[in-house]
């Protein structure tokens, strides 16, 4: 699954949807803004890169901008997908920003507030400590 191209595939996806308290490693492959709607007859989100002029009359609900997110899921075994709004994508930006710089793993969580869900991302620091690694032959570290 790719999300490079001019449409994402029309198959079904795989959504990671964590149970509610349950925490997923994730690997982060890409993530892009696009626009989302919903297809009452084909039953699937579908993926635009701009915004359908009428959706209406293409059968489409609630047209959206969103931010896609293409994991790895660690539990699965398998890529997929996570729609973020624009304020969870800010706040997985902070933690991915930490991530980059530190390294770790990132866990997905989700949340459920009122009636809706939650996106959540958490870093866990990594056990394993980095060095810089120096040049010299091997005998002399011996």
């Amino acid at each position: 699954m790719s999300l490079e191209g001019e449409i994402f595939s029309q198959d079904r996806y795989y959504y990671t949807r964590p149970d509610l308290g349950e925490k997923v490693p994730i690997q982060v492959l890409n993530f892009r803004r696009v626009f989302a709607a919903w297809s009452p007859k084909l039953k699937n989100t579908l993926y635009f890169e701009k915004a359908p002029e009428e959706p209406e009359e293409e059968g489409l609900k609630r047209v959206r901008e969103i931010v896609l997110l293409q994991v790895y899921d660690w539990l699965a075994g398998r890529e997929g997908l996570i729609e973020l709004t624009e304020s969870e994508f800010e706040q997985f930006m902070r933690i991915y920003e930490v991530f980059l710089r530190q390294s770790g793993e990132i866990r997905y969580s989700r949340q459920k507030k009122g009636r809706k869900t939650e996106n959540l991302f958490e870093l866990l620091e990594s056990p394993y400590i980095l060095r810089e690694v120096k040049k010299g032959p091997f005998s002399d570290k011996l």
